[in-house]
């Protein structure tokens, strides 16, 4: 599966660094300076995987992972936070997020791991869709 992963944060040296960092793994990356641009980008290019920064000026995490859920809730969004409450972290999962993680990133492999995590279960999602589908049709007939 070709995945297609988006950076949102306001910093612009998190974007470039992980960006280079996932695109030596193999990934396509692309990057957005905050919610804004992200949901922007959703709509010219399907993205797999978001890593999103939760605490952003303008449109913050939580805004921008609920619009990204409306737009596709199969994405699989990854939030990052240097900071943030435990009532934000759990809006966070209550909203869709798969998972979270915190900055600054002490060890770039844990978000290799969660990106893989992500990747299996969209590739879960995409089988067991493709199954109910083809029972549903064959019920149907």
């Amino acid at each position: 599966m070709s995945v297609n992963i988006l950076i949102v944060d306001d910093e612009e040296g998190i974007r470039k660094s992980l960006g280079a960092y996932l695109k030596l793994e193999g990934y396509h990356v692309d990057t957005a300076g905050g919610g804004a641009e992200a949901i922007e980008k959703l709509r010219e290019l399907k993205r797999n995987i978001i890593l999103l920064d939760i605490n952003m000026p303008g449109m913050d995490g939580l805004e921008t992972l609920r619009a990204i859920k409306s737009h596709d809730f199969s994405i699989q969004v990854i939030m990052m936070t240097a900071f943030s409450t435990f009532e934000k972290t759990m809006k966070s999962l209550e909203f869709g997020a798969s998972d979270y993680i915190l900055k600054p990133f002490d060890d770039l492999t844990e978000i290799l791991r969660l990106i893989q995590l992500s990747e299996e279960r969209l590739g879960r999602w995409k089988r067991n869709m493709s199954e109910t589908i083809i029972k549903q049709r064959d019920q149907d007939q």
